[in-house]
């Protein structure tokens, strides 16, 4: 069964409508609801909209996540630790996982090499 598609477009229009309006107004100085009216807003809807979607409260910009001193682990140790890993440490993976999905590997299968060095 396939999905209906009405509200997602229908969502995605009015976000366009939003843009158009907004930018006619701060950009060219004129009001044009022509677009706004296509979708069915109102000018106080398209406000309202912008406000959530467009402008962000300083605090709520950053967020970062409050935790009780006592329950915090040393931070000093973690200061030069690695970026993003898939689990295995800083060291390097020996899964063949692409995050980019890309076909070019460009992985190394440094056991082979040690296996050949050992064994000459």
């Amino acid at each position: 069964m396939p999905a209906d598609t009405g509200p997602v477009l229908r969502a995605l229009k009015r976000m366009m409508a939003m843009r158009h309006y907004m930018r006619s107004q701060t950009v060219e100085g004129v009001t044009d609801t022509r677009a706004i009216d296509e979708v069915g807003l109102s000018v106080a809807q398209v406000e309202e909209m912008y406000r959530y979607l467009a402008i962000a409260n300083y605090e709520d910009r950053f967020v970062i996540p409050t935790s009780h001193r006592e329950m915090a682990g040393d931070a000093f140790a973690e200061r030069n630790g690695c970026g993003f890993t898939f689990g295995d440490g800083c060291h390097g993976s020996d899964s063949k996982f692409n995050l980019f999905n890309s076909s070019r590997i460009d992985a190394i299968n440094i056991t082979e090499v040690r296996d050949k060095a050992e064994g000459e």
